[in-house]
Protein backbone atom coordinates (compact mmCIF):
# COMPACT_ATOMS: atom_id res chain seq x y z
CA UNK A 1 0.00 0.00 0.00
CA UNK A 2 2.81 2.41 0.86
CA UNK A 3 4.39 1.91 -2.57
CA UNK A 4 1.03 2.42 -4.29
CA UNK A 5 0.46 5.68 -2.39
CA UNK A 6 3.89 6.92 -3.43
CA UNK A 7 3.26 6.08 -7.07
CA UNK A 8 -0.09 7.88 -6.94
CA UNK A 9 1.46 10.92 -5.24
CA UNK A 10 4.26 10.96 -7.82
CA UNK A 11 1.73 10.91 -10.67
CA UNK A 12 -0.25 13.76 -9.10
CA UNK A 13 2.94 15.80 -8.63
CA UNK A 14 3.89 15.23 -12.27
CA UNK A 15 0.48 16.40 -13.50
CA UNK A 16 0.56 19.49 -11.27
CA UNK A 17 4.08 20.36 -12.41
CA UNK A 18 3.04 20.05 -16.06
CA UNK A 19 0.09 22.37 -15.43
CA UNK A 20 2.35 24.97 -13.80
CA UNK A 21 4.61 25.25 -16.83
CA UNK A 22 8.36 24.87 -17.32
CA UNK A 23 9.32 27.20 -14.45
CA UNK A 24 6.76 26.07 -11.89
CA UNK A 25 5.16 28.36 -9.31
CA UNK A 26 6.41 31.89 -8.71
CA UNK A 27 5.86 31.69 -4.95
CA UNK A 28 4.08 29.66 -2.32
CA UNK A 29 3.08 30.73 1.18
CA UNK A 30 4.36 28.05 3.53
CA UNK A 31 3.60 29.34 7.01
CA UNK A 32 1.78 32.28 8.55
CA UNK A 33 1.54 33.24 12.20
CA UNK A 34 -1.95 34.75 12.41
CA UNK A 35 -3.97 32.21 14.40
CA UNK A 36 -3.55 29.69 17.21
CA UNK A 37 -3.80 26.97 14.55
CA UNK A 38 -0.88 28.56 12.67
CA UNK A 39 1.27 28.60 15.80
CA UNK A 40 0.28 25.03 16.66
CA UNK A 41 2.17 23.85 13.58
CA UNK A 42 5.40 24.67 15.44
CA UNK A 43 7.12 23.39 18.54
CA UNK A 44 9.80 25.12 20.62
CA UNK A 45 13.03 23.48 21.71
CA UNK A 46 16.07 24.41 23.78
CA UNK A 47 19.00 22.91 25.64
CA UNK A 48 16.81 22.77 28.76
CA UNK A 49 15.70 19.37 27.45
CA UNK A 50 19.18 18.00 28.24
CA UNK A 51 19.97 20.06 31.33
CA UNK A 52 20.88 23.44 29.87
CA UNK A 53 19.33 26.73 30.94
CA UNK A 54 18.20 28.28 27.65
CA UNK A 55 14.46 28.66 27.00
CA UNK A 56 12.31 29.27 23.92
CA UNK A 57 8.63 29.91 23.20
CA UNK A 58 6.51 30.95 20.21
CA UNK A 59 3.57 33.19 21.06
CA UNK A 60 1.15 35.53 19.34
CA UNK A 61 2.22 39.16 19.30
CA UNK A 62 -0.09 42.00 20.31
CA UNK A 63 1.52 44.38 17.82
CA UNK A 64 1.44 44.22 14.92
CA UNK A 65 -1.56 41.87 14.71
CA UNK A 66 -1.16 38.68 12.72
CA UNK A 67 2.42 38.14 13.81
CA UNK A 68 4.22 36.06 16.42
CA UNK A 69 7.38 36.33 18.47
CA UNK A 70 10.09 33.78 19.16
CA UNK A 71 11.19 34.66 22.67
CA UNK A 72 13.32 33.17 25.38
CA UNK A 73 16.65 33.29 27.13
CA UNK A 74 20.00 32.25 25.69
CA UNK A 75 22.42 30.67 28.14
CA UNK A 76 25.57 28.58 27.88
CA UNK A 77 25.31 27.51 31.52
CA UNK A 78 24.86 23.85 32.39
CA UNK A 79 22.29 23.04 35.07
CA UNK A 80 22.77 20.72 38.03
CA UNK A 81 20.51 18.05 36.51
CA UNK A 82 22.34 18.00 33.18
CA UNK A 83 23.39 14.78 31.49
CA UNK A 84 26.85 13.72 32.59
CA UNK A 85 28.15 14.02 29.01
CA UNK A 86 26.88 17.59 28.60
CA UNK A 87 29.89 19.90 28.75
CA UNK A 88 28.42 23.00 27.08
CA UNK A 89 25.01 24.24 26.02
CA UNK A 90 23.46 27.19 24.26
CA UNK A 91 20.71 26.54 21.74
CA UNK A 92 17.04 27.49 21.41
CA UNK A 93 14.50 27.81 18.65
CA UNK A 94 11.39 26.47 16.94
CA UNK A 95 10.73 23.78 14.35
CA UNK A 96 7.67 22.64 12.44
CA UNK A 97 5.79 19.57 13.59
CA UNK A 98 5.42 16.57 11.23
CA UNK A 99 2.70 17.28 8.68
CA UNK A 100 -0.13 14.86 7.97
CA UNK A 101 0.22 15.88 4.32
CA UNK A 102 3.73 14.46 4.17
CA UNK A 103 6.97 16.18 3.11
CA UNK A 104 7.02 19.56 1.38
CA UNK A 105 7.95 19.57 -2.29
CA UNK A 106 9.90 22.80 -2.89
CA UNK A 107 11.78 21.67 -5.97
CA UNK A 108 10.35 24.57 -8.03
CA UNK A 109 11.84 27.21 -5.75
CA UNK A 110 15.31 28.64 -5.30
CA UNK A 111 14.83 30.73 -2.16
CA UNK A 112 13.03 30.92 1.18
CA UNK A 113 11.79 34.32 2.34
CA UNK A 114 11.23 35.19 6.00
CA UNK A 115 9.16 38.24 6.91
CA UNK A 116 10.63 39.17 10.27
CA UNK A 117 11.86 41.87 12.61
CA UNK A 118 14.96 41.40 14.69
CA UNK A 119 14.86 41.93 18.42
CA UNK A 120 11.71 43.98 18.71
CA UNK A 121 12.02 44.34 22.48
CA UNK A 122 15.79 44.51 22.92
CA UNK A 123 18.10 45.60 20.11
CA UNK A 124 20.91 43.25 21.10
CA UNK A 125 22.09 42.40 17.58
CA UNK A 126 21.54 38.65 17.77
CA UNK A 127 22.05 36.28 14.83
CA UNK A 128 19.56 33.59 13.84
CA UNK A 129 19.69 30.48 11.69
CA UNK A 130 17.15 29.00 9.27
CA UNK A 131 17.14 25.20 9.15
CA UNK A 132 15.83 22.65 6.66
CA UNK A 133 15.52 18.96 7.43
CA UNK A 134 14.67 16.55 4.63
CA UNK A 135 14.42 12.86 4.00
CA UNK A 136 17.74 11.17 3.45
CA UNK A 137 18.42 10.29 -0.19
CA UNK A 138 19.10 6.68 0.85
CA UNK A 139 16.65 6.08 3.70
CA UNK A 140 13.25 7.63 4.43
CA UNK A 141 13.98 8.12 8.10
CA UNK A 142 14.79 11.10 10.34
CA UNK A 143 18.51 11.75 10.49
CA UNK A 144 20.86 14.23 12.11
CA UNK A 145 21.46 15.85 8.69
CA UNK A 146 20.24 19.47 8.74
CA UNK A 147 20.84 22.20 6.16
CA UNK A 148 21.38 25.61 7.77
CA UNK A 149 21.86 29.23 6.68
CA UNK A 150 22.21 32.51 8.56
CA UNK A 151 19.23 34.85 8.87
CA UNK A 152 20.02 38.55 9.00
CA UNK A 153 17.31 40.89 10.28
CA UNK A 154 17.48 44.61 10.96
CA UNK A 155 16.91 45.60 14.57
CA UNK A 156 13.31 46.55 15.25
CA UNK A 157 12.42 46.83 11.55
CA UNK A 158 10.17 44.52 9.54
CA UNK A 159 12.00 43.21 6.48
CA UNK A 160 11.79 40.37 3.98
CA UNK A 161 14.91 38.26 4.41
CA UNK A 162 15.54 36.20 1.29
CA UNK A 163 17.77 33.16 1.72
CA UNK A 164 18.80 31.40 -1.53
CA UNK A 165 18.57 27.63 -1.28
CA UNK A 166 22.20 27.28 -2.32
CA UNK A 167 23.26 29.08 0.87
CA UNK A 168 21.99 26.25 3.05
CA UNK A 169 24.97 24.16 4.15
CA UNK A 170 24.70 20.58 5.31
CA UNK A 171 25.47 20.16 9.01
CA UNK A 172 25.65 17.11 11.24
CA UNK A 173 25.07 17.62 14.95
CA UNK A 174 25.82 21.31 14.56
CA UNK A 175 29.02 20.98 12.49
CA UNK A 176 29.31 21.83 8.80
CA UNK A 177 29.91 18.79 6.59
CA UNK A 178 32.73 19.44 4.11
CA UNK A 179 31.42 16.96 1.55
CA UNK A 180 29.03 18.48 -1.00
CA UNK A 181 25.62 16.83 -0.62
CA UNK A 182 22.55 17.93 -2.58
CA UNK A 183 19.56 19.06 -0.53
CA UNK A 184 16.51 16.92 -1.30
CA UNK A 185 14.14 19.86 -1.90
CA UNK A 186 11.39 17.51 -3.04
CA UNK A 187 11.12 15.80 0.37
CA UNK A 188 11.46 18.49 3.05
CA UNK A 189 10.19 17.25 6.40
CA UNK A 190 10.63 20.34 8.58
CA UNK A 191 11.72 23.98 8.73
CA UNK A 192 13.17 25.70 11.75
CA UNK A 193 14.46 28.98 13.16
CA UNK A 194 16.97 29.12 15.99
CA UNK A 195 19.60 31.27 17.60
CA UNK A 196 23.07 30.89 16.14
CA UNK A 197 24.80 29.07 19.00
CA UNK A 198 28.13 29.79 20.60
CA UNK A 199 29.41 32.51 22.90
CA UNK A 200 31.35 33.98 19.98
CA UNK A 201 28.07 34.86 18.24
CA UNK A 202 25.68 35.47 21.12
CA UNK A 203 25.63 37.25 24.45
CA UNK A 204 23.70 35.51 27.20
CA UNK A 205 20.30 36.89 28.07
CA UNK A 206 16.79 37.44 26.59
CA UNK A 207 16.08 37.33 22.87
CA UNK A 208 13.05 38.27 20.79
CA UNK A 209 12.38 37.78 17.07
CA UNK A 210 9.19 38.88 15.33
CA UNK A 211 7.84 36.62 12.55
CA UNK A 212 4.95 37.26 10.14
CA UNK A 213 5.28 34.60 7.42
CA UNK A 214 7.59 32.23 5.56
CA UNK A 215 7.35 31.88 1.80
CA UNK A 216 9.06 29.77 -0.88
CA UNK A 217 10.00 31.81 -3.92
CA UNK A 218 11.10 31.15 -7.50
CA UNK A 219 13.22 34.23 -8.16
CA UNK A 220 13.47 33.44 -11.89
CA UNK A 221 9.82 34.38 -12.45
CA UNK A 222 8.70 36.11 -9.23
CA UNK A 223 7.37 39.62 -9.92
CA UNK A 224 5.76 40.52 -6.60
CA UNK A 225 3.05 39.48 -4.12
CA UNK A 226 -0.33 38.64 -5.59
CA UNK A 227 -3.38 38.52 -3.36
CA UNK A 228 -1.43 38.19 -0.12
CA UNK A 229 -3.56 39.06 2.87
Amino acid sequence: MALLRRLLKGTQDFIQRAQRGPYGEASRMLYQFKTPEDLDQWTAFSDSEVGGQSTAALQAAEEPPGTATLTGVFSTEVGEGAHERLRRSGYAGITTKPSQDGPLDLEDFDALVFRQAGDLVRGDGRQYIASIRCENWLVDTRSFDVWQAFLFARKGEWTEVEVPMHRFLLTWKGKVVEEVVELNAKRITSLGISLAGGEQLQSQGPFNLGIEWIEARNTRIYTGPEGRE
